[in-house]
């Protein structure tokens, strides 16, 4: 029995220093951040990967898992991808190939293998890197991460954030091809309209919505969702500077008058500076406030 112990305890043994090395690349507890003569700069540098090799323990899948957290962790994505490669699909490994795409550059694959793995919050990096990049990939992207989270039956506010997304980069893709635009405007109002049903007193809901409805030409939705974005936070600059804005463009210029006015109150108080025409709102938009407001 002991002599059967023996090699079964060295091997936990090296299991574990192995697993301590890993953590302590992981942690960042090595290399240029640390001082001489600490412990972190004496364990700096590829050790914890060569006895790995040197004793067959990269063989282990928790072992190469841990080791590629400290190579992502090391901002070494060629490393990780590698010891990575071998190991079967689970949500920890999916998770971390797609950190360690995002980390190589390539936000659209890290964006597949985060909804693989349903980390919503890596994915939003990816989803912003991607959609910056090409809103148009992004969008199809998402949307299939959209589908996963609702099969998966996520958290509404969950479903939310990533339905507001949508909208986002949707209505940067109306920017970016002005020949599809009138369909990503109505994309992004639907994305925002689904994120605001999930969470109707929201805010930035609230305020997206509004300003996707009056840039697809509907004035009056966009004046109902202000006017419900100043009822929730009373002291909304943005919400009054839309209240003034789509007043103005439905031709009541009293009103349009009253909330820029409680908008630049609002905003002297906080330190902030109120834009009512700033941009993004169309010409004739623009011209509506000025007639209004001189």
């Amino acid at each position: 029995m002991s002599s059967a112990r023996g090699p079964l305890l060295a091997l936990a043994v090296a299991v574990a220093v192995v697993a301590l090395a890993a953590q302590l690349v992981a942690d960042g507890l090595y290399g240029a951040l640390a001082v001489a003569p600490s412990l972190p700069r004496v364990l700096a540098g590829d050790w914890p990967f060569d006895l790995a090799a040197r004793t067959g323990l990269d063989r282990l899948g928790p072992v190469r898992i841990e080791l590629a957290r400290g190579a992502i962790v090391r901002n070494e994505p060629a490393r990780a991808a590698a010891l990575l490669a071998p190991l079967a699909d689970s949500p920890d490994v999916i998770d971390l190939r797609g950190r360690t795409a995002l980390l190589a550059g390539d936000p659209a694959l890290a964006l597949r293998d985060f909804a693989a793995a349903g980390d919503f919050i890596a994915a939003q990096t990816a989803i912003e890197a991607l959609g910056a990049r090409d809103p148009r990939a992004a969008l199809t992207i998402v949307r299939d991460f959209e589908q996963r989270l609702a099969a998966g039956g996520s958290a509404p506010e969950i479903a939310a954030e990533v339905d507001w997304r949508e909208g986002v980069i949707a209505a940067a893709a109306a920017a970016r091809y002005p020949e599809q635009s009138a369909s990503y405007e109505r994309t992004a109002v639907d994305a925002f309209a689904r994120a605001l049903a999930l969470a109707p007193n929201d805010e930035k809901y609230l305020l997206n919505y509004a300003f996707a409805a009056l840039r697809n030409g509907d004035a009056e939705v966009a004046l109902r969702t202000y006017e419900r974005a100043a009822e929730v936070v009373p002291d909304s600059v943005d919400a009054f500077v839309g209240v003034a804005v789509t007043a103005a463009e439905l031709g009541d210029c009293a009103a349009s008058r009253t909330a820029l006015g409680r908008a630049r109150a609002f905003a002297g108080v906080q330190h902030r500076i109120v834009d009512a025409a700033g941009a993004g709102y169309a010409p004739e938009v623009r011209a509506a406030l000025a007639r209004c407001n001189g």
